[in-house]
């Protein structure tokens, strides 16, 4: 544990609160310059662009990365005399495909050779991304660059209503509340961001009421975080028969895959479906949920390209190209995300040119492999109507046995089991226990993976 770390634990709240909001000023004054508000105005401006002016904007941008690529990278220069590819006359995103697709395991052997060294030190700050399979990477992104990364996931909330002076109770992975803490507040204030931050280590049958009262007295609008902590959330308050006195205009979620049930018990709990957001550390793709529903990729941000998967006709893996990040060069970048598509191309009442995604599946790696050898990956839907299940785990050790590891409500009954059982027959060929247990490990920044796998 470092000096600052434990001077922090050892101090009291009101210290506490102190330190969290002076880091999060730091934080607040790179992230939202004044070319921060300069951005998020041409980011507002580039949101309904007509399709043929957004595509010139997209070929512009792809050019300009291209060519940045080209004279700065050696590696990419290497890559495009072999492959003999002109980023100087790129007109169509087609002819990208005549590039190899980049993986986080060459940027994680060595990330030298996709650096632009052109870029100045203070220029950029360092990014450091947890991974779910727990492969982290370290990369620089330009001020610039995450100036119009948070403008454009600005630009999603404000087009809900959200405003910047909206008060946030939010549900991250930090542990922001010292572990050993067993009293509230089970909260800190972090005043330059409008933020409430929660403990998700804290949350519990013993805690619950206090996370809701301090909502109810707080008056908070606006509630955002992993959808496994605040279906958990959900879940407690349902089974306790716990509610907010004051309508929740606004539930935002990031970080996982929002699962059906987990969707469907938040809108119980809290009276609103949660809205969904897309978005890496690396900045190579996002995709926003509009007001309507639709889930929109942020055409003007990056240029994603839909590859489909061998076993699956309408599911497709996401492979993004920065159009933003000047200091590394993301082209044709895996992200193992995948994503469903609607079988006919879909339009929004919205008016946006965006492509619509259907849904959000999670990451590649997020499979089981059935008794026939044929891996299955869409897992979340057996528990769509499984509202008194709190978390759930799949895992699958060497052998290829399954095991549901569950959570249960305390309205959990035999009729549950029944139906969940029902749904893993129904759809999977796999040999299968239910464990029910207390609770689920998190990973180090507090995220819930629903699958672990040991196979090979």
């Amino acid at each position: 544990m470092r000096l600052s770390e434990i001077i922090y634990e050892l101090s009291p709240i009101f210290l506490q609160n102190f330190f969290c909001s002076l880091e999060g000023g730091k934080i607040y004054r790179r992230r939202f310059s004044e070319n921060f508000f300069n951005i998020f105005e041409t980011i507002k401006e580039r949101d309904r662009l007509p399709k043929e002016e957004l595509e010139t904007l997209k070929v512009k941008r792809m050019r300009k990365q291209l060519i940045l690529a080209y004279e700065n990278s050696a590696y990419y220069k290497k890559l495009f005399n072999r492959h003999m590819f002109d980023p100087y006359g790129f007109e169509s995103f087609e002819s990208l495909r005549s590039l190899p697709i980049l993986h986080k395991e060459q940027l994680q052997e060595n990330i030298e050779p996709f650096l632009n060294h052109e870029i100045a030190p203070i220029e950029s700050v360092t990014i450091h991304t947890s991974g779910t399979t727990g492969a982290g990477l370290i990369f620089p992104v330009t001020k610039a660059c995450e100036n119009e990364q948070w403008a454009l996931w600005w630009r999603y909330r404000t087009n809900l209503g959200i405003m910047f002076d909206t008060w946030c109770a939010n549900f991250g992975g930090k542990v922001i509340v010292p572990i050993k803490q067993t009293k509230p507040p089970f909260h800190r204030i972090i005043k330059p961001f409008r933020q409430v931050s929660f403990s998700m280590y804290h949350l519990g049958p013993k805690t619950v009421k206090e996370y809701v009262n301090t909502i109810n007295k707080k008056r908070l609008e606006w509630i955002h975080g992993f959808p496994s902590t605040l279906s958990y959330l959900a879940s407690l308050m349902l089974e306790q028969k716990l509610s907010f006195d004051h309508p929740i205009s606004w539930v935002t979620i990031g970080a996982e895959s929002l699962l059906p049930h987990q969707k469907e018990i938040i809108k119980k709990a809290f009276g609103i479906y949660p809205k969904q957001h897309y978005g890496l550390s690396e900045p190579v793709a996002n995709i926003s949920e509009c007001e309507y529903g639709s889930l929109h990729v942020d055409e003007d941000f990056a240029h994603i390209e839909f590859i489909p998967l061998d076993d699956e006709s309408n599911q497709y893996r996401i492979v993004g190209t920065s159009f933003a990040n000047d200091a590394l060069l993301f082209l044709r970048y895996c992200t193992n995300d995948i994503v469903t598509l609607p079988k006919e191309p879909k339009r929004c009442p919205c008016g946006r040119a965006g492509r619509v995604v259907e849904e959000i599946e999670g990451r590649r790696y997020d499979s089981i492999v059935q008794k026939d050898g044929s891996k299955i990956m869409i897992l979340g839907h057996i528990f769509r109507d499984m509202v008194h299940i709190r978390e759930v785990q799949i895992r699958q050790d060497a052998s290829g046995f399954v095991t549901f590891f569950i959570v249960r409500s305390k309205d959990y009954t035999s009729e549950d089991e029944e139906l969940l059982r029902s749904e893993i027959e129904m759809r999977f060929r796999i040999d299968y226990a239910i464990e029910y247990v207390e609770k689920i490990e998190k990973t180090d920044r507090g995220k819930l993976r629903l699958v672990i796998s040991e196979l090979a």
